[in-house]
């Protein structure tokens, strides 16, 4: 390859790594968005039976808790970004700032949501926390959350040994929050292990499991580990040689991100982290885990967006397959969603499902540089956003809360499941 297309690549490269026209009419008569003029008003607490689902707005990264209908409890992620550093290191781009505020760090913010929103009898601990991959926008506060309130189980993607792609132990040994974390699982002595994929009984209501049998998660990817779509059979995308090659002895924690299918009655969840999708532009065939993923997952009621909706993910095939009612998504720079993603999210044929698009923290510099027409086509831009699944599983709701008074902004549904 000439040198100049290899320096083009590079910069494409980059950017993806950094992560950071016309209007659709709603027309489902299934659905209503009800304004509340009081803003006091405040979710109801969650009761056994159902599934809540909060992606929570710090401004600061991926964090999404789980209250499971038996009151067992994960946190999916609890990400912190340094704005300053970021800004300075990779300007202009922005990021977003802390929310509610600067007054506590991530972390205290994550554990006053957390206690907030969790019954009493489930709060002395967080059952599960998963790491979809080690950056820290995905886990730079599980450390001081983690002194806070314990953790019954970590899971990450290469627990114990974490030697894939590369030796992380000494690859990040000049990085902090890495370091921190080894602390953390060394010195804490909490248990941690590798995410088992194909598995659909490593996560499970811990609390009483036979009362809901129509719930479950399946483990779909870790690494370059993906579930084949039968019983627990998994496959190998690539090797750690593919990644490393690719990257002249580096490598990229994007596509190495955990994937996971929630289930609940009729009800389908998907969350993958910062996995990626993008194909040509001189990229490996494997740098594409989207498309494998998405022909396992199938249809689902709502979808996380990966890596934030960034230009190297969410890809057409995997926007079709998965044809989610409700796309959340979490968010923190100038740059995210890329513009191409959001014209495959809100395009719409005989095929597709009618969606809603919810995001926890749009840049005012994104809203300034696409236009109204994008804007127009959000439910929501800003605040907290809770799924609460009801009990038979057939529907659901989504919450929009304030961040800093928890009080209810907007409500949206109820949305059938299929």
């Amino acid at each position: 390859m000439h040198s100049k297309n290899l320096q083009i690549l590079a910069a494409v490269l980059f950017i993806f790594q950094i992560g950071c026209n016309s209007k659709v009419e709603n027309t489902n008569t299934d659905q209503q968005k009800i304004t509340l003029a009081d803003s006091k008003k405040k979710l109801e607490a969650w009761q056994e039976g159902y599934l809540d689902i909060h992606h929570i707005n710090t401004g600061s990264g991926d964090a999404t808790y789980f209250i499971f209908p038996d009151g067992t409890t994960l946190l999916f992620d609890a990400g912190s970004m340094d704005k300053t550093g970021f800004e300075k290191k990779y300007a202009p781009l922005k990021a977003t700032s802390p929310v509610p505020d600067n007054s506590k760090s991530t972390a205290e913010w994550l554990l006053t949501y957390i206690k907030n929103v969790t019954p009493k009898a489930h709060q002395d601990t967080i059952d599960y926390a998963l790491i979809s991959h080690f950056h820290s926008d995905h886990y730079g506060s599980l450390m001081g959350l983690g002194k806070e309130i314990p953790f019954g189980k970590i899971i990450d993607r290469n627990s114990p040994d974490l030697d894939f792609p590369v030796n992380l132990k000494t690859y990040l040994k000049d990085d902090d929050i890495f370091q921190s974390y080894l602390s953390l699982i060394t010195n804490e002595k909490v248990s941690v292990e590798a995410l088992e994929v194909g598995s659909k009984s490593q996560l499970h209501l811990l609390n009483d499991q036979n009362a809901f049998p129509g719930f479950s998660i399946r483990n779909i990817k870790s690494n370059a580990t993906i579930w084949t779509g039968v019983d627990n059979t998994t496959m190998e995308y690539f090797t750690a040689e593919d990644m490393t090659s690719f990257y002249k002895g580096g490598y990229n924690e994007n596509p190495l991100s955990l994937a996971l299918k929630i289930s609940y009655g009729d009800f389908d969840y998907f969350t993958g982290g910062d996995n990626t999708g993008l194909q040509g532009y001189g990229l490996p065939q494997w740098f594409d885990v989207e498309t494998p993923i998405a022909k396992v997952v199938g249809q689902v009621e709502v979808t996380t967006l990966n890596h934030h909706g960034n230009r190297d993910a969410t890809n057409e095939f995997f926007v079709n397959t998965l044809n989610p009612k409700v796309v959340i998504q979490q968010l923190w720079c100038s740059d995210h969603p890329g513009q191409e993603v959001y014209q495959r999210l809100i395009y719409q044929d005989k095929e597709t499902m009618e969606r809603d698009i919810f995001s926890t923290n749009m840049h005012p510099e994104t809203l300034v540089t696409y236009g109204p027409w994008f804007k127009d086509n959000y439910k929501s831009l800003q605040g907290h956003i809770v799924i609460r699944v009801n009990p038979d599983g057939n529907t659901f709701m989504v919450y929009i809360l304030n961040e800093g008074t928890m009080g209810l902004k907007n409500v949206y549904g109820p949305y059938q499941c299929n």
